[in-house]
Order: structure tokens, then C-alpha cells, then sequence
């Protein structure tokens, strides 16, 4: 998905000058992994309280080459859809539109990969972080959420503003913050994990097993759990636990894109 380049607010600044200029925008900035989309700091602290110009230069003082990344979420004010055409991402977002209004296309990042990060201002209340909840290959980063920001650069390409900046993140569409917070689901009865994620009452106890394990594991190893866990769910198990595996695997910190991916091949489905 090519966006024609309105206004580039970052070009030519080094990472830490970025992180600086967005922590200027009131947004709360962490240092990211160039390899993965990982946060390089405990990052639940800074989604309650935004770091410091000196904090921010502590962190890039020890990786220069860190990349810059934003806490979405209340904090700073931001919702990010994430729209991925490798896994049909762009269609599913046209029939989006067409049932839910257009989004606004005023501050818009380009990825790597093709794909777009359409921010929009937080609406007020809880806007979760989701994996292809509303649409095939649509993202959401929501309240405790992470997302790369421009001039990020990974193996396959650079992160670049392609409309607007942090100056014009656009409200976001009645209708869409309908869509984005859904009301929680209450069953009458049931057991909530550790991560939040509900499950019946009489579901086998191997779920809580699985989400258990995956809760447990150290970072660096997670992914590779997620894939056992998926597996042991491949195995006869009701199709809606998928949801709530990988509900619990973005409270974890795992990237959507990469739960999706992983999911799909522990489990078999054809991207």
C-alpha cells in the first residue's frame, strides 16, 4: 500500500533526536529492538507516566542505535490501526470503511513491509490492544500497546511518515471507537487469567494450563511458546480459544503480526 509523501517530520534526525521530538508531542517514547518490534526496557511503568528528556537520552546513550517507539494508549493520546496487505489487510479495511465511514488518512506512517499505521487520537475509555479482531490483517494498538515509529529501520526497510506527523493525529470517527471498544464480555460464569482473558467455567483445565505456561515464560522465549501453546490447541479444541490465546500472547508483549504468523503455522491455516 504506497502513500504519496506529504510531509516527512523526522527525515534526517538521528533516533534519539526523534525520540525527543516525539516525547515533545506528549507522547510516551521507549527504546525498541532494530531486530523484532520488541520494547528494550520494562515498558509497563512508562505506560502511566511518560520518561523524561534525560531518561530518554540515559537509554539512547547506552544503544545509540535503538529504535523509537511509542506506548499507545491514553498516556499518549494514540490509537494505532495497523493495516497489513500481506495478509489481506488493505481489503479487509476497504470493507471496513464501507460499513463503518472512512478513517480519517491525516497522520499515517508507512512500514516496511508495505503496510500502514493509521494513528488516530484516543477516544477515552479502554481501546484494547487486538490481532485481526475486526478485519483479517487489521491491527490495533490500543491502551498498552507498542508501535515502531519513523525513522525506524529494520532489515526490510525504514519507517516513514507519509501523511501528516504528530501534530495532526485526527480525532477518531464515532463509529469507529464503537468498533474499537467493544463492550467486555461477561459470561455468567467463568474464570478470568492472569492476562484477562476470559474462558468458560467448565472448559477443560488444559486452557489455563496453556495460558499459564505462556504467562510464565521468560521474554525472548515467549514466540516459541506461543507456538507449543498453539499447537496443544490444534488438538481438538474449540475454535474461539484461538482468540483468547492470543489475547493473552499481545497482554505479553507479543507483536500482533508476529501472534497472527505464529498462530496460523502451529495451527495450520493458509495465510
Amino acid at each position: 500500500m504506497l502513500l504519496p509523501v506529504v510531509r516527512r517530520t523526522v527525515d534526517g534526525m538521528t533516533p534519539l533526536q526523534a525520540a525527543l521530538h516525539y516525547q515533545e508531542a506528549g507522547w510516551s517514547v521507549v527504546p525498541a529492538a532494530v531486530t523484532g518490534k520488541r520494547a528494550l526496557v520494562p515498558w509497563k511503568r512508562w505506560q502511566a507516566a511518560a520518561p523524561d528528556p534525560e531518561q530518554l537520552r540515559a537509554w539512547w546513550r547506552r544503544r545509540p542505535r535503538a529504535n523509537p517507539a511509542i506506548i499507545t494508549g491514553t498516556l499518549s493520546g494514540v490509537i494505532v490501526v495497523d493495516v497489513d496487505p500481506r495478509h489481506h489487510g488493505d481489503h479487509a479495511l476497504a470493507e471496513l470503511e464501507q460499513r463503518h465511514g472512512d478513517l480519517p488518512w491525516l497522520a499515517v506512517v508507512e512500514t516496511p513491509s508495505g503496510g500502514c499505521h493509521v494513528y488516530l487520537a484516543h477516544p477515552g475509555g479502554r481501546i484494547g490492544n487486538s490481532a485481526s479482531r475486526i478485519g483479517l490483517g487489521v491491527d490495533v494498538r490500543g491502551d498498552g500497546g507498542l508501535a515502531l515509529l519513523p525513522p525506524s529501520r529494520r532489515q526490510d526497510g525504514q519507517y516513514q511518515w507519509v501523511l501528516g506527523g504528530p501534530g495532526s493525529v485526527p480525532p477518531m470517527p464515532p463509529a469507529w471507537a464503537e468498533l474499537l471498544r467493544p463492550p467486555p464480555r461477561q459470561p455468567p460464569e467463568g474464570a478470568r487469567t492472569a492476562a484477562g482473558a476470559v474462558f468458560p467455567a467448565d472448559a477443560p483445565g488444559r486452557l489455563a494450563g496453556i495460558l499459564k505456561a505462556l504467562q510464565r515464560t521468560p521474554e525472548g522465549q515467549r514466540n516459541r511458546c506461543l507456538y507449543w501453546c498453539a499447537k496443544r490447541l490444534a488438538e481438538g479444541a474449540p475454535a474461539h480459544w484461538r482468540q483468547i490465546l492470543a489475547d493473552a500472547a499481545l497482554a505479553c508483549g507479543l507483536e500482533p503480526g508476529e501472534i497472527r504468523d505464529t498462530l496460523n503455522s502451529a495451527m495450520g491455516v493458509e495465510r
